[in-house]
């Protein structure tokens, strides 16, 4: 019974995120928290305003001098939720931060191999990170995220431990920036004797500010191999503040099966700053709609 369990949530994966050969569990890894990053297709990181960048880069909360919490709530596919919440503080030389992120499945019917049904199941995925940061010297920057895992199907269950590693470069060209990560190496526990791979992650990004008038503009474009996937993906993101009050974003994937444009917007109102991303499926998928809150000490 629990093997069958574990193919139906690993095939629930498969339909969740569009992207994994099944061998691969913990795809909520993959997912983009916080809705400013989200709008943008996964890009954004060095531009957010909120606490979840470091989450897409170890070092992107050092580009900034913030002390900021941020909360969001994530209604995604198939009636899912995602609940996250993060904490960074950035001194420009170093940095610390912290977040949870929680996948809720809800609660999924429980059968027989011969289909009778028998009650009911409530799976669910949480991460634990915590971030550091460092500025070796004025142009270069490391970071580091310590990731605690944890995913739950029925009575069955896993544990495990990965680590992000993040590099940043600013160039000599004006308002330019290399980046690069590794995502997602460590272990986890079997689960009823089988054993859970993790989707290894690496990417590369160049990001380009730019100014015109009143508006600030920064763009992303990232380049993405997650190890359970032959294809090598692409987003590129781009981002608009005016008079730092109101901001809009656009998103756009490439060689994603379901994914592929995104938006959102935000409002700055003194400490207190409102995101909201809006991310279309395709293939009658339903639409994702991400909110977040944001409060700068």
């Amino acid at each position: 019974m629990k093997k069958v369990l574990i193919v139906l949530i690993i095939n629930l994966s498969v339909i969740l995120f569009s992207e994994t050969s099944g061998e691969y569990g913990f795809q909520m890894l993959k997912i983009s928290s916080g809705a400013n990053v989200a709008a943008q297709g996964g890009a954004g990181a060095f531009s957010s305003n909120d606490a979840f960048g470091f989450l897409q880069n170890p070092t992107a909360g050092l580009l900034s001098r913030n002390n900021v919490l941020s909360l969001t709530q994530n209604y995604w596919i198939f009636d899912t939720t995602i609940n996250s919440g993060a904490y960074l503080n950035s001194k420009g030389k170093t940095s610390f931060g912290f977040a949870y992120r929680y996948l809720d499945y809800g609660k999924i019917d429980q059968r027989l191999d011969s289909g009778e049904l028998i009650g009911e199941f409530h799976p669910m995925d949480l991460v634990l990170s915590i971030n550091f940061g460092y500025r070796v010297t004025p142009d270069h920057y490391v970071g580091l995220n310590i990731n605690a895992l944890y995913e739950k199907i029925d009575t069955s269950s896993s544990y495990g431990f990965t680590f992000d590693l993040g590099y940043t470069y600013l160039t000599p060209f004006k308002d330019l920036k290399f980046s690069a990560a590794l995502k997602h190496f460590g272990k986890t526990s079997e689960m009823d004797q089988d054993v859970i791979d993790i989707p290894f992650t690496g990417e590369i990004a160049l990001i380009k500010d730019m100014n015109f008038f009143t508006v600030d503009f920064s763009t992303e474009l990232k380049a993405i191999k997650h190890i359970d996937d032959d294809e090598l993906k692409g987003v590129c993101g781009i981002r608009a503040d005016i008079n730092k009050t109101f901001n809009l974003k656009f998103g756009y994937k490439f060689n994603y099966d379901a994914e592929d444009i995104s938006a959102g917007f935000g409002v700055n109102l003194n400490r207190i700053s409102f995101d909201y991303a809006f991310v279309p499926f395709n293939y009658e998928i339903d639409d994702v709609h991400i909110m977040g809150i944001t409060y700068k000490f």
